[in-house]
């Protein structure tokens, strides 16, 4: 789909010059998501509406239009884009972001208007910006949690769990990822103006800007805090490696759209609640800025990246193939699993040897969100490594100096060798523990 507002399509060629690009459809207004229904059907959400084109005559491109969703405001703000996910019965989740304050509003506006929500350096002026709805398999829409700056790509695994990204900016200390539940809020405000449980003539900006132990207490936590510069920018939609890639499955990918990065993020449930950690799937190595999509051929053993540069980053239009350089998998760390005195670490190839307290290095910060345009790193500590317990040649647990919830931990490793003698892919992993296993 491109910037003009055209849909084409085209079978997959190892030779990326033999692609054939058809025009299926087009005059979409901005077109933001896409589902190809059938091969002959395809939905796209534009700003204001969520609009079906059928090819009814199998000519290869579409003659009929209709609206399939309605309902969301538009201000004629930029800003106001949107993306969705499937629901797994037919319907979507429909991620609408809010507008911002670099662009105007028009003298008229689609929907209702809120003195309220127009406030702000991004904000809500109309009708369900800045929430997550979802569009049942009629078309019928229904908000189903709040409080969203710029959700740019949301993600439901084969699990059902319902996941997304923001980015980084007021109300947004840093790049957060999300798992999304019914009627919760996620920290933006602005969005509040149309949960019907708010007060209508209170200000939601001015209460939480007033009191931020109140707005603490109000919103989710994200599941991961995603350290701006260090790795990721301004997040795409996070999506779920495959089975049968060779990489990391079951893993989550989350791209860059301000880098040349994607980022690779490691979950557990701790007490029933999803937390983890954040390192590079890909650092540079040839890839280009303006990354906002992924997803894996049919065989599942090759990454295409959707990219676009709407202002931020280094001009990048098009898509990008990743192939593996090898079914092998790189020397990384596997998996970052919480305890109750520090983590275990297992690496994907066993150690050239064990390594000790010292060379392992532990500092911990904390975030907080609020109205200005992201925030610093607050409340830092060093932690000394008091004990490391190794479980096998992959595998060892480390116990912290002063170990405690509510923090984002980092860990630097040393230039560790596998005992193959290959050298570490990542030296800088985040933890995000909300949350600290009980019991031992």
């Amino acid at each position: 789909m491109l910037r003009r507002g055209d849909v084409f399509r085209a079978q997959p060629q190892s030779d990326p010059e033999k692609w054939d690009w058809q025009l299926f459809a087009s005059g979409f207004h901005n077109g933001c998501g896409l589902d190809a229904v059938t091969r002959n059907q395809v939905r796209v959400t534009q700003m204001a509406d969520f609009t079906e084109a059928t090819d009814t005559d199998g000519d290869g491109t579409a003659d009929q239009y209709r609206i399939f969703a309605s309902g969301w405001g538009l201000s004629g703000n930029y800003h106001e884009t949107n993306t969705i996910t499937d629901d797994g019965a037919g319907g979507y989740y429909i991620a609408v972001g809010t507008a911002s304050h670099n662009g105007p509003t028009g003298e008229h506006t689609l929907g209702e208007y809120s003195k309220f929500g127009r406030r702000g350096r991004n904000f809500a002026a109309v009708k369900w910006r800045g929430t997550t709805l979802h569009c049942d398999a009629e078309g019928n829409l229904t908000p189903y949690c709040y409080g969203f700056r710029m959700h740019n790509g949301i993600h439901r695994d084969q699990d059902g769990n319902l996941w997304c990204g923001d980015n980084q900016g007021d109300w947004r200390a840093t790049t957060p990822l999300y798992h999304l539940e019914k009627g919760k809020f996620y920290g933006h405000p602005n969005s509040l103006v149309w949960d019907p449980t708010w007060p209508a003539d209170k200000d939601p900006l001015a209460t939480f800007r007033e009191d931020l132990a109140a707005y603490n207490a109000h919103r989710t936590l994200p599941v991961v805090q995603i350290p701006h510069k260090e790795i990721n920018r301004s997040a795409g939609e996070p999506y779920v490696i495959p089975d049968n890639f060779p990489h990391f499955p079951g893993q989550m990918l989350l791209p860059d759209n301000n880098g040349t990065r994607i980022t690779r993020i490691m979950l557990e449930e701790v007490n029933g609640e999803f937390q983890g950690a954040c390192t590079h799937f890909l650092d540079n190595g040839g890839l280009r800025s303006g990354n906002h999509r992924i997803r894996f051929s049919p065989d599942g053993q090759q990454i295409y990246v959707g990219q676009t540069v709407r202002g931020w980053g280094q001009p990048a239009e098009g898509i990008q193939r990743i192939t593996p350089a090898s079914q092998e998998m790189p020397f990384d760390i596997e998996k970052f699993e919480i305890t109750p005195k520090g983590f275990k670490l297992t690496f994907t190839r066993e150690l050239s040897k064990q390594p000790q307290a010292r060379d392992l290095k532990f500092n911990s910060f904390t975030y907080q969100s609020k109205w200005t345009y992201g925030s610093a790193p607050e409340n830092k500590a060093q932690h000394e490594v008091t004990e490391i317990v190794p479980v096998d040649g992959r595998t060892f647990s480390v116990a912290l100096e002063g170990f405690e919830a509510g923090k984002v931990y980092q860990l630097d490793l040393p230039a560790m060798e596998s005992s193959k003698g290959e050298k570490i892919q990542n030296q800088l992993f985040y933890y995000t523990a909300n949350q600290i296993p009980t019991g031992e």
